[in-house]
């Protein structure tokens, strides 16, 4: 999908978009709702020294408190402090419960100490963050002054008491419902884009009889089976069996209008359309038609691969007047049926697709063949398939069932018309998975 066919998406879809997006923030709104408000105060020591007697001294203890703030830190948000502040406060905590609650560190450069308080109510962090900073300021009393007759070489005295709070931290209302708005529009943008996406696909064959015109055929789901494989009666029962309905259904369509050449493509890579033809052409072989399978997709060709007749002169080589008919065309091991691989491309092979040289090819082999196939590329790899098309009597697209965009079939077949050639119908893959094997 382009920019253009997003957007699109997003203005058809726009209901999706706006109930995500609603019901995201609402989400947002409950979860903050039930959230628990979580206060946070702070407060601030100042550490200092004795002062001294001279300006050297003065320094010289500004360093000593710029050395002691980080170990104060870890004093303030440390046990002994929490113990101090649950029997001062009366708290219902234990020790490390409070100590989850308190954050302390040094203001980088100076000698000042933060401590940072969180609780339930803005009253209690107030009151946590000052008690906190209090039991600080007396522990270290008590240390420095150990040793010295009472006299601490330090002191950490509270500069700035904590303020109650005026409103909770947390939860962000305004940050939660951003973030859900946001992450609704996203949601509801994929989800939107997906609806899509599925509403294109090819799902089922009514979705596309209503581009391609009528299904002859829905082909089994089959677990990786190479074509050949699935030619043989006593293995794929059921996929066999329904080549066999798609057949029943090809002839009555093609007796009906005169139909003998038909040309089989998908409208992209990889919707088994290659398989397609080669199990239609062995069924009608199987029910005594006579039937030669052209391989007109001379950048991947598959079919004398899935015939195992190996590499041979075939049709660039008869378009390039190098190689007589009687050389190119083969006879397979299932009985009626004939092959012509699709040889060696040279310049200007495809360039002959356009000439009368390929329509004389194809009413050549219908004066010996009863129905003559052409497996050609997939439409939208180029114009080779358009300009094929217009040396048949009619056309077959094949699309992958929950694969195929139905915007590429109705493609496809616009491609297809425009060459003057009808599309008798289309077939539905359930499960043959792009091209046969090209393992030799």
């Amino acid at each position: 999908m382009g920019i253009g066919e997003y957007l699109s998406a997003l203005r058809t879809q726009w209901v999706i978009v706006v109930a995500c997006a609603v019901l995201s923030v609402v989400a947002a709104a409950g979860v903050s709702a039930l959230t628990q408000p979580s206060y946070v105060a702070s407060t601030r020591l100042f550490v200092n020294t004795t002062a001294g007697e001279t300006a050297s001294d003065a320094y010289q203890g500004s360093l000593f408190s710029a050395g002691r703030v980080a170990s104060y830190a870890e004093l303030a948000s440390g046990e002994e402090v929490a113990r101090r502040v649950v029997d001062s406060l009366g708290l219902q905590e234990r020790a490390e419960q409070v100590m989850s609650r308190v954050a302390a560190g040094a203001v980088p450069g100076s000698v000042l100490l933060d401590v940072t308080a969180s609780a339930g109510t803005a009253e209690a962090a107030r009151d946590l963050a000052n008690s906190v900073a209090e039991q600080t300021s007396d522990l270290v009393r008590e240390l420095e002054s150990a040793g010295r007759e009472g006299n601490p070489a330090v002191f950490a005295t509270i500069a700035d008491f904590a303020d109650m709070p005026a409103q909770p931290t947390s939860p962000s209302w305004a940050r939660n419902l951003t973030f859900g708005l946001l992450a609704g529009l996203i949601v509801g943008s994929i989800a939107a884009v997906a609806r899509t996406l599925g509403r294109t696909m090819v799902h089922r064959a009514a979705d596309l009889a209503t581009v391609a015109g009528p299904v002859l055929g829905t082909i089994a789901s089959v677990r990786r089976a190479s074509p050949n494989e699935l030619l043989a009666v006593d293995r794929h029962a059921a996929a066999l069996e329904t080549f066999r309905e798609l057949r029943a259904s090809f002839l009555a369509a093609a007796t009906a209008a005169g139909h003998r050449t038909i040309l089989i493509a998908g409208p992209s890579p990889g919707t088994g359309a290659s398989t397609v033809a080669a199990g239609l052409a062995a069924s009608l072989a199987e029910a005594s038609r006579s039937v030669v399978l052209i391989d007109a997709d001379l950048r991947g060709p598959s079919v004398h691969r899935t015939f195992e007749t190996g590499a041979t002169a075939g049709l660039a080589e008869y378009l390039a007047d190098t190689a007589a008919m009687d050389d190119v065309v083969m006879p397979t091991d299932i009985d009626n049926l004939s092959i012509l691989a699709a040889g060696t491309e040279a310049p200007g092979t495809r360039a002959a697709f356009g000439t009368p040289r390929m329509a004389e090819t194809v009413e050549l082999l219908r004066q010996y063949f009863e129905y003559v196939i052409i497996d050609a590329p997939a439409v939208s790899t180029g114009s080779d398939t358009t300009v094929l098309a217009a040396s048949v009597d009619a056309a077959l697209l094949v699309a992958r069932v929950g694969a195929t965009a139905r915007r590429d079939v109705t493609t496809a077949a616009e491609k297809v018309r425009s060459s003057g050639t009808l599309i008798m119908g289309s077939v539905a893959n359930a499960g043959l998975r792009g091209r046969p094997s090209n393992r030799p």
